[in-house]
């Protein structure tokens, strides 16, 4: 049902712990991703067919063609405190530089605090299929209850130990989704979220110590999303009694003209699948000209899940817990490169509040409290 030339690098050579070559890298993409929740390219579509997946399902995984990037984005949340650390590789971009690293700070005291470093091919060390990976002096390694990260940055230096497995992995997509250009994809998976996190950061040479929440979110691609894509989205939250909410997508531009594909799902505490389905309409009930990015958009938004209209999420957000302008950080190169297909591209995280209200609903298991609290994310990349 995919893309049946997967990993054609890798077919033509073995991946054992060897570095991954790619010709033409970009790291600005790891300052626009996102996990981006579920969607289907095909607007007739209703059925989201949301399914667990696996780690070597969100491993390493490297294609060929120049839309390539993966990424992992982890994070961090307690009561003051919202870190965003991001790994990726991509085949876009300006000479010999094909992975990097992001780490967006954000606290109540000092606002935002962003910082990038970006490398080249020979910087990264990986194997095909696997979570675990080096570039450079950050790394993502198997720890005693779960996936433990390293990301060291010009002005920090930030450690996290998650506490979770794999059982509760889900792949938002189902899968590696058909876009409209042959042979292209993407996929995107919830590798876990809201799950106990300790660890340390350093930064500007003072240490604090974290203990807290967080999760991590994959994307896989082949094909640029700028070429079909204005903004993309990512909410992921939780009620009282542990269930999780999860909606994405994205806005098309003028190749995908009035086009916007967005979902919605929702797991128990177990990890078990309550239900997966698209938005057939959305409506704006309030909205701004956002002040930092200048983009126009919704405070509160309504999505409807049924053709009758009796099923609802609606969604609030709050307040920022980071914004980001992300030309305002990378290397002159790399910035003129990324205004060749970037207008203005920012990242915005908002604390959101949200309520399922379902008097009939189209299908699966309705969570046991219908209100939800998380952190919201857009990926805002043209206007």
């Amino acid at each position: 049902m995919f893309f049946h030339s997967e990993n054609l690098s890798a077919n033509v050579r073995s991946f054992k712990k060897i570095k991954y070559r790619s010709k033409k890298p970009i790291l600005v993409f790891l300052l626009l991703f996102s996990l981006l929740g579920e969607w289907r390219i095909n607007a007739d579509e209703t059925k989201i067919q949301a399914r667990k997946t696996s780690k070597h399902e969100m491993g390493f995984h490297p294609y060929i063609q120049e839309g390539y990037f993966q990424a992992w984005n982890y994070s961090f949340t307690d009561e003051n405190t919202w870190i965003f650390a991001t790994f990726i590789v991509s085949n876009l971009g300006p000479g010999t530089k094909n992975c990097g690293v992001s780490l967006v700070i954000y606290d109540k005291t000092n606002g935002t605090q962003f910082s990038v470093r970006e490398y080249s091919k020979d910087e990264l060390k990986a194997e095909n299929g696997n979570l675990e990976l080096e570039i450079y002096d950050s790394s993502v390694i198997k720890g005693e209850a779960g996936p433990e990260i390293k990301m060291i940055t010009d002005t920090a230096e930030l450690v996290l130990s998650y506490k979770t497995g794999w059982s509760r992995a889900v792949s938002l997509s189902g899968g590696k989704i058909h876009l409209p250009e042959k042979d292209s994809f993407v996929q995107a998976d919830m590798a876990f979220s809201s799950v106990p996190v300790k660890g340390y950061l350093v930064l500007n040479g003072n240490r604090m110590e974290l203990n807290g929440r967080g999760g991590m979110e994959h994307l896989l691609t082949n094909y640029e999303v700028y070429k079909y894509s204005r903004r993309w989205e990512l909410y992921r939250s939780m009620n009282s009694t542990g269930d999780r909410l999860f909606t994405g997508g994205f806005i098309g531009n003028e190749n995908f003209p009035g086009e916007e594909v967005r979902t919605v799902s929702a797991m128990d505490s177990s990890g078990k699948m309550l239900f997966s389905a698209k938005v057939l309409k959305s409506e704006v009930l309030e909205s701004e000209t956002e002040p930092f990015s200048g983009y126009d958009l919704p405070i509160k938004e309504k999505f409807y899940l049924d053709e009758n209209q009796t099923c609802s999420l609606t969604i609030s957000r709050k307040h920022t817990v980071g914004q980001i302008y992300v030309l305002s950080n990378i290397s002159a190169v790399l910035r003129f490169f990324v205004r060749l297909f970037f207008t203005k591209p920012y990242q915005l995280y908002y604390v959101t509040n949200s309520k399922l209200e379902c008097a009939q609903f189209p299908g699966g298991t309705l969570p046991k409290d219908p209100n939800f609290r998380g952190i919201f994310s857009y990926y805002l990349i043209n206007p």
